[in-house]
């Protein structure tokens, strides 16, 4: 038995005498992900959309590869070796950016093999591509670490500023070779990524470990946050996703301490539950919102999850929790994000040694087009949605029960339309599958049902209960006029629901 959940808020925020909640106005992103796409065999996959459209993805296996999607990341070349490893000294955790140029670099991160020996160093290289992506040019020395683990350097990731300063920043412990402690630190480059300063602290919280660093410039274009894992939180005993920052005239003339206020946690748990674990992943919306990723095992099973949260344009609050990914019971290692076309999130996760992505569609709103369609369970384009297959709100990631709805309205009903991927779906009692569809009449914000909420129970036979709220439940009720069309395959069912605006107060 699988039911799906969908809530719509109609009309005017009501001011309630009790049991009022604090309304989240912010956007939440849909996850379309009934079919993922393998990039390509490795881990630790990154991604970028290039200037002209195409998406370039890097990757660990046997060395850093790197694979170009020309359709949105429906399909991926063959990947090509830009850096193999060498002197028993594999190259790792890449990451990638396009400079305003043109020029594309990869850095990676060189991590010796046992037995160490002093001539091979924990270090960050770069790799620059002048040409698109065509061709690669020679190692380029950026920073050297020690030759011990314990004493290494890890996770490079850039960041371009408007007047060309490149920024890597990177998790040093090499400062801290009597302690386990670990420091955020930059290097910049003034040409390019041709030649790279003397490290630079960016931040440390003192007997701890900052670490695995994404930089972004926030839409205001005056100040840098960089999202850091940080297990020094007091009462949490673990890494927690956290951002530093500064002001773009700053520009980390001073670096952000453990107790400085320039250091916060990125997660309001107020609204979301404590999912501790680090890996953070941090890009900016083309509205200016922020989101945020990062790996727990919170939840079911102990193994490995993303989870996705958006922020506001300062990039602090983050809420509206998500996981991108259906794993199945199956880790999702070392993830990260993009920021594709239109504003379509990607998130990319190494799951199964292979290095896959879906994409999420932020919305803060549904779009419910003026059409009058046959409710018949078909959804064919004639009908109006706003998707043409009536696809417009994809769910069911958490589930695996995927499904997508989409919505019309006229002058004297409102629509749903949804397709549920799922066999042998069944009507019978007393675990049936079904759809609920809530709706808020009078945009009350509430932690209990009031009297102007209705739920709408669609099963894949096409039956229909209605409940409405009374103030802290739902009670049965008899709604006149409302319709339902189905049709039931053996991979998935079809429903439309016409409930009309008279049902609804």
């Amino acid at each position: 038995m699988r039911k799906t959940n969908l809530l719509l808020l109609l009309g005017l925020c009501l001011n309630m005498a009790a049991a009022t909640v604090a309304r989240y106005t912010g956007t939440r992103i849909f996850w379309d992900s009934r079919s993922p796409v393998a990039i390509m065999g490795g881990g630790y996959g990154r991604l970028i959309e290039l200037q002209d459209g195409r998406l370039l993805a890097c990757c660990e296996s046997g060395g850093i590869k790197v694979s170009f999607s020309t359709n949105k990341g429906n399909s991926w070349s063959s990947p090509t070796l830009i850096a193999p490893n060498s002197n028993n000294t594999p190259n790792c955790v890449p990451d990638l950016i396009q400079l305003a140029d043109g020029t594309i670099i990869v850095g990676y991160n060189p991590r010796p093999s046992q037995p160490y020996t002093e001539d091979r160093r924990f270090g960050i290289r770069v790799r620059r591509s002048t040409d698109k992506g065509r061709t690669w040019s020679e190692e380029i020395f950026v920073y050297d670490a020690d030759s011990v683990f314990e004493n290494g350097c890890w996770e490079p990731s850039f960041l371009e500023l408007p007047d060309g300063e490149l920024q890597l920043y990177f998790a040093d412990e090499s400062p801290y070779t009597n302690s386990g402690e670990q420091q955020i630190s930059i290097c910049r480059s003034f040409d390019g990524g041709l030649t790279w300063s003397a490290p630079q602290r960016v931040s440390f919280r003192s007997g701890y470990r900052d670490g695995m660093p994404v930089p972004v410039l926030l839409s205001d274009k005056k100040n840098i946050v960089v999202a850091i894992e940080d297990n020094g939180w007091s009462g949490v005993g673990d890494f927690v996703p956290t951002t530093v920052r500064t002001s773009l005239s700053n520009n980390w003339k001073t670096y952000v301490s453990g107790s400085s206020s320039l250091r916060n946690r990125s997660v309001n748990h107020s609204y979301c539950p404590v999912a501790k674990g680090g890996a953070p992943y941090l890009r900016v919306l083309p509205n200016g919102e922020t989101v945020l990723s990062h790996q727990s095992t919170y939840g079911e099973g102990d193994n490995m999850k993303m989870y996705v949260y958006v922020g506001n344009k300062q990039a602090k609050d983050f809420k509206a929790m998500s996981r991108p990914f259906y794993q199945g019971g199956k880790g999702c290692w070392w993830n990260s994000l993009a920021v594709i076309d239109t504003g379509i999130v990607v998130a990319v996760g190494g799951l199964d040694g292979k290095v896959s992505m879906v994409k999420g569609y932020p919305m803060k709103q549904f779009q419910v087009p003026y059409a009058t369609p046959q409710i018949d369970g078909r959804l064919v384009s004639a009908d109006g949605y706003y998707h043409s297959s009536a696809r417009q709100v994809p769910m069911g990631n958490e589930t695996g029960s995927f499904s997508y709805f989409d919505f019309a309205y006229d002058l004297n009903n409102l629509y749903m339309a949804c397709i549920v991927f799922r066999s042998g779906a069944t009507s019978e009692q007393p675990n049936p599958d079904g759809v609920n569809l809530y709706i808020e009449s009078k945009g009350a914000s509430t932690d209990r049902p009031m009297a102007s909420a209705y739920r709408f129970t669609i099963l894949p036979d096409g039956s229909l209960s209605a409940s409405k709220g009374n103030g802290t439940d739902w009670v049965s009720t008899e709604l006149s006029g409302v319709q339902v069309g189905n049709t039931l395959g053996s991979s998935n069912y079809r429903l439309e629901v016409a409930i009309p605006w008279t049902s609804l107060g």
